[in-house]
Formats: structure tokens, C-alpha cells, sequence
């Protein structure tokens, strides 16, 4: 998972759920979203509230690519979402405030600092046996 896809995805959880940016939110490379009360894997096949997350994410994704919101927004009905909710996509985007994707593109520096390394536990031998 690119740090695009979990800045976007991250940013798109925060809009829709509420949480502003000093809430604890983290994307994990496995697209589990954890934050201070819960741990969530995203559904966007069974849970509408989840596909909705998923396609802010990726408009958000494309806007930062260089796509503008009115191109988005056609792109997302032929894609095969409904008109309704690639309505909704857009004013979320329109909403989204210059600082904000200021933000967006210093979370996907933070997240560009993950290295994907694997997390080892030592294996040092301490104390007696």
C-alpha cells in the first residue's frame, strides 16, 4: 500500500466519521484503521458507510494527482456509483479547506517515512538461565 492510498484513506475516515486532525487516527499497512477507541477493517463490498470512506479516498487521491472536483464527480457516476453519492463525494471535496490538503499532502510525507519494515523482536539472551 502506497502512503497516498493510507493518507487518503485515513483523511477520507476522519471526514466522514467526525474526527478532526488531533484526533488519533492511523491507517496500518493491512488497510485496518485504528484509532483511540477501536480497530476497523473497512467493508466496502457489505457496508455503505465503508464504500462511501473508500470513494473519498480515492477522489481525494486523484485531486491531489491533478484532477479537478467536476471531472471527479463525472468520473465517480461512470464508475457505476449513483448520482446521490457521487454528490456527496463532491461536496465533501469542495469542503475540504486549502489548509486542509496542506495536511493530506504532509500526512502522505508521514506516511512516505514508513519503511515497511517488518517490526523484529530482539532475540538477545538477557539474565541467567
Amino acid at each position: 500500500m502506497r502512503p497516498i492510498d493510507r493518507a487518503t484513506l485515513e483523511w477520507a475516515f476522519r471526514i466522514t466519521v467526525g474526527y478532526s486532525a488531533e484526533d488519533e487516527v492511523l491507517v496500518l499497512r493491512d488497510l485496518a484503521i485504528v484509532t483511540a477507541h477501536d480497530r476497523i477493517v473497512l467493508d466496502p463490498s457489505n457496508e455503505p458507510h465503508d464504500a462511501l470512506v473508500v470513494a473519498l479516498a480515492q477522489a481525494m487521491k486523484l485531486h491531489v494527482g491533478g484532477i479537478q472536483f467536476g471531472e471527479l464527480r463525472g468520473d465517480l457516476i461512470a464508475a457505476g456509483l449513483r448520482e446521490k453519492v457521487a454528490n456527496c463525494v463532491h461536496d465533501h471535496l469542495v469542503d475540504v479547506s486549502v489548509e486542509e490538503w496542506d495536511r493530506l499532502n504532509a500526512r502522505i510525507r508521514w506516511y512516505s517515512d514508513d519503511k515497511c519494515d517488518p517490526i523484529t523482536v530482539s532475540t538477545t539472551v538477557q539474565g541467567g538461565t
